[in-house]
């Protein structure tokens, strides 16, 4: 599980792979333009802002929802508190 603590554009730089995390890491790997969407994409989920978005509740649980990007999802769980990013991935057969 992947939890957003910082905001998406604090990702610019290199701070060197043993400060970061998991999302880091996986979002690096990913080409310049593809990148930029899914930051975007996990703005507008911190922020609340999901219109537009191919948004699907998840079966099985109360509060998580994946957002499709391509072959990329965003899972997240919608809070009292806000929208908490948990996992950034590919699809494969056992995403969710």
């Amino acid at each position: 599980m992947v939890q957003l603590l910082h905001h998406p554009e604090e990702l610019e730089g290199d701070r060197g792979w043993a400060l970061m995390n998991k999302l880091d890491k996986f979002l690096l790997k990913l080409d310049k333009k593809t990148r930029e969407a899914i930051k975007e994409i996990m703005t507008l989920i911190i922020l609340g802002d999901l219109s537009g978005l191919d948004i699907k509740k998840l079966k099985g649980f109360e509060t998580r929802y994946r957002v499709r990007v391509g072959r990329i999802r965003v899972v997240f769980d919608q809070t009292d508190y806000g929208n908490l990013i948990q996992d950034v991935s590919f699809r494969d057969n056992n995403t969710y």
